[in-house]
């Protein structure tokens, strides 16, 4: 299930997520939006994609080991992540593509493969709750779905974006689309 929060640059769509993190109601915040959709409550295990990402030097292995994610499991996805892998990578097919990969420079990647790296590193850690925001910014039009596909993986997600996921991708019955002038009308957090 995708929580999508949408709104103009500015609006807040950040600065409330953060807010939430840093209250700890992030939980309650995506239980209240969801609880018509999803009856199972969630822990406290998060997967956090905001801007602006983090500046790290060093290789994709050193990237991936620092999250405790094996870069094999790059030979081993499921199709929407492989797709969106690729989408970074190019094609894995064996070790030796592997081991170029694990072995470049993350400063190398544009900022568009940073931003899918991130979001696949997300989808890779074991967390109950993944929050992305701008899963589509600084990628083509074209990679979008792939990006949308990969993240439709994930059982619970708030994604925070320009536009409504409902306009971008249509109709689907296991995701929300709310405006943040909603968001903010329906959830106060309590300081």
């Amino acid at each position: 299930m995708i929580l999508n929060i949408f709104g103009p640059s500015g609006s807040g769509k950040t600065t409330l997520v953060k807010e939430l993190l840093r209250n700890n109601k992030i939980i309650t915040f995506f239980n209240n939006f969801t609880k018509e959709k999803y009856e199972k409550k969630i822990s406290n295990k998060l997967s956090v994609s905001l801007i602006p990402l983090p500046k790290f030097r060093g290789t994709v292995k050193e990237f991936f080991n620092i999250f405790s994610i094996d870069i094999n499991i790059l030979l081993s996805l499921e199709v929407e992540l492989n797709k969106l892998s690729e989408s970074i990578f190019s094609k894995i097919n064996d070790n030796n593509t592997l081991e170029k990969i694990s072995l470049r420079e993350i400063e190398t990647f544009s900022a568009g493969e940073l931003r899918r790296l991130f979001i696949l590193k997300s989808l890779l850690v074991n967390s109950q709750l993944l929050i992305i925001d701008e899963p589509f910014s600084n990628s083509d039009r074209k990679l979008w779905n792939i990006i949308y596909k990969a993240i439709n993986k994930k059982s619970r997600v708030i994604v925070l974006s320009h536009l409504s996921l409902q306009n971008l991708f249509g109709l689907d019955k296991k995701n929300i689309s709310i405006d943040i002038s909603e968001v903010t009308k329906k959830f106060i957090i309590d300081k």
